[in-house]
């Protein structure tokens, strides 16, 4: 009988602070991994749906989503969830605000309904699953995190986004309690950077907190990210704005994630 296909790592890319950069990281490293030829899976769990948006898909009622994955407890029903996006190598499987009404569902199973969903369905025609996860700390959170491998966590190198990260890795000792042993804190990323005195400091003392845990590539504050945002193109196809520096990160955080690339170990 024949060994099942590698399914790719997934992760949760997250921090219960809006505004951070979550999306904006989840859709750089997908268009960093489809730059180079490789196709990636994103999933939306986030009500506002900026990565279904940034993506260029319209959800119309024919339209499987998240919404539908977390409203009944069905083994597989991913695989008829996930459609094309504007981006050549990228699926996607869509978000709608109607997402939001789920946090106040009562179900015992709420929480495991999306890793219930992406059972024994055939990931492996992708190098990597990431999740754009709600600014919350509620049950949608926690089903991403049930049903991950891995938690990137976005912060800006403020004093209110560097406190959050505490909260995350409480979150993330919650599940692997009992939920999910296998999640990991993979890395911490710097989204925003500015050369300000502030940003600077911030980021020495999680640093300091987190060491190697931080990654090396942090994502600077350029204008070209919300312009290929607005206009639906990956930031490795956008042109002008200093929109190269952005792919330089972008690329440079790919690097340091334990993501299988070129069919040869991870660094």
């Amino acid at each position: 009988m024949p060994m099942p296909s590698a399914q790719p790592r997934k992760f949760a890319i997250c921090n219960q602070k809006g505004g951070v950069g979550k999306t904006a990281t989840t859709l750089g490293l997908a268009s960093a991994l489809a730059d180079k030829g490789k196709h990636v899976l994103v999933i939306d769990m986030d009500p506002q749906a900026n990565a279904t948006t940034g993506l260029g898909v319209d959800v119309d009622d024919a339209t499987r989503t998240t919404f539908d994955l977390m409203s009944v407890t069905s083994e597989g029903a991913a695989a008829d969830a996930v459609i094309a996006s504007e981006w050549d190598r990228v699926d996607l499987i869509a978000a709608t605000q109607s997402l939001a009404n789920l946090e106040a569902d009562g179900a015992n199973d709420l929480i495991f309904r999306l890793d219930i969903a992406l059972e024994g369905v055939d990931l492996s025609p992708y190098s990597a699953v990431f999740i754009d996860c709600p600014p919350s700390l509620g049950k949608l959170l926690f089903a991403v995190l049930c049903a991950c491998d891995s938690v990137i966590a976005v912060t800006e190198p403020t004093i209110d986004s560097v406190r959050a990260i505490t909260k995350v890795e409480e979150t993330i000792t919650n599940v692997k309690r009992r939920a999910n042993p296998k999640l990991e804190l993979e890395k911490i990323v710097l989204s925003k950077k500015r050369r300000t005195s502030e940003h600077q400091y911030r980021e020495d003392e999680l640093r300091a907190a987190y060491g190697d845990l931080v990654a090396r590539a942090g994502i600077p504050e350029l204008a070209a990210r919300q312009d290929a945002h607005s206009s639906h193109t990956p930031i490795h196809a956008y042109k002008g704005g200093r929109a190269v520096d952005l792919q330089v990160a972008y690329d440079a955080l790919l690097k340091e994630l334990s993501i299988n690339i070129l069919g040869e170990p991870a660094a």
